[in-house]
């Protein structure tokens, strides 16, 4: 349901594969370091996300979770940020303006619980946004690469932020998108 519903946002028709792990940077770091031994995967599921500081969405509009500004280094709107309820709850998308006939989406949603989304995206892997678990995936649909990340909020909602883009690499992506995640966490007031 997720992939339907990213997809119609996106425009992708994309379903979800990791390719590569997210660059670092500040405030951003790797939830474990890598394993060899063949439970390490199986094992990470079971841990509860870490939250820094949690943050509620209750009252939040989700289109103020991104603004120009955030996406200013992404491009500017083609137009106005629309919300998208019918696709995914609490979301919002903007379509920005790339040189493409199409536009760059980027979706931001207010979301479910973070291991809901962990055990969904088996694929996925997890990194840590100012101190917040996030669950990372990336695949290639034709020749759009579509990524997302779902960082959790609380014991009960996370923070989704999606982008597709054509010939995207999916490190850059996740690089690009790490400023969207601490801009949207920034915006949630304090539990």
């Amino acid at each position: 349901m997720l992939v339907t519903a990213l997809a119609l946002l996106l425009s992708a028709g994309c379903s979800y594969s990791i390719h590569g792990d997210a660059l670092p940077q500040a405030g951003v770091t790797p939830a474990t370091a890598p394993s060899t031994s063949s439970n390490a995967k199986s094992d990470a599921p079971s841990a509860p996300p870490k939250i820094a500081k949690p943050r509620t969405v209750a009252g939040v509009e989700p289109c103020t979770l991104l603004n120009a500004d955030d996406l200013k280094p992404i491009g500017p709107f083609k137009k106005e940020p629309a919300r998208k309820d019918d696709v995914i709850q609490e979301s919002c998308q903007y379509v920005l303006e790339d040189g493409s006939a199409k536009g760059r989406t980027v979706v931001a949603a207010l979301y479910q619980k973070y291991e809901q989304v962990r055990t969904r995206q088996e694929k996925g892997h997890e990194v840590v946004v100012e101190g917040h678990s996030t669950w990372v995936l990336c695949d290639l649909s034709g020749s759009e690469m579509a990524c997302t990340a779902t960082l959790a909020v609380n014991a009960n909602r996370s923070v989704l932020v999606a982008m597709a883009q054509p010939s995207g690499v999916p490190d850059l992506m996740l690089a690009e998108m790490q400023p969207l995640l601490k801009a949207a966490l920034s915006r949630l007031p304090a539990a």
